[in-house]
């Protein structure tokens, strides 16, 4: 029997550690991707502020 044994009846967690680890690197890409949309968003409504007037742009920079 041996290491074919072994290696049958360890398949189920196996399969579940590939997901985890799938399921990780998922949530690690959403994670960057909401993070850099998120900081678009906020350079743009920082440009597009309708309060904001020329001068405080320069005060700024």
């Amino acid at each position: 029997m041996g290491i074919h044994y072994n290696h049958k009846s360890k398949a189920g967690d196996r399969a579940m550690q590939k997901e985890l680890k799938r399921k990780m690197r998922l949530e690690k890409k959403r994670q960057k991707r909401e993070e850099k949309e998120a900081q678009k968003l906020e350079e743009l409504d920082k440009l597009t502020r309708p309060d904001n007037t020329e001068d405080n742009n320069k005060e700024t920079q």
